[in-house]
């Protein structure tokens, strides 16, 4: 962690940290909307999920852990990637038909899908958040951030600087 009370991001950003097994929704949100806003981590993000059919929420769960000093074995992530088999179907075809509609639609109306998606987004997280606080964290060993990169597609491997940036990783 960052030496203080365990719920200061190592990034210094006031974001909560995840305590070891007990990741929390309002923790990760709030991490993901700070490091999502970043310019360059959401286009690696938008990378990552239409060129390499990567899971956002995933990727940017990793990348919290990682910037609090843990990780994950490939077994632990293989479950975190089953855990998303129902909500990643939902998700994706709830995008495919958002970005269908986008030019029938009024500008209300296109607002409210995405806030609907935002809810699919914060479901799926919940239940990453379940499988993950199941599994064994890591103190050392390879990043698990780069190693979901490695397992979409070795190409995407390039995306794993990005999508850690700004933060004070170890």
């Amino acid at each position: 962690m960052d030496g203080t009370s365990g719920t200061t991001g190592g990034n210094g950003s006031g974001v909560p940290s995840p305590l070891k097994q007990a990741a929390t929704p309002d923790g990760l949100w709030q991490f993901c909307l700070h490091h999502y806003s970043k310019q360059e981590v959401k286009h690696a993000s938008l990378k990552l999920q239409d060129s390499f059919k990567g899971n956002v929420n995933l990727a940017l769960l990793l990348v919290w852990l990682e910037d609090a000093g843990f990780t994950l074995s490939a077994h632990s992530l293989a479950a975190l990637r089953q855990s998303l088999t129902h909500s990643e179907t939902l998700l994706t075809r709830y995008r495919l038909m958002r970005r269908e509609l986008k030019p029938q639609l009024s500008r209300g109306a296109y607002q409210k899908m995405l806030n609907y998606e935002l809810t699919l987004e914060k479901f799926q997280q919940q239940e990453l958040l379940a499988c993950i606080n199941q599994q064994p964290w890591l103190d050392k060993g390879p990043s698990a951030v780069e190693l979901y990169c490695e397992q979409l597609d070795i190409a995407a491997r390039y995306l794993y600087p990005t999508l850690m940036k700004g933060l004070n990783t170890r």
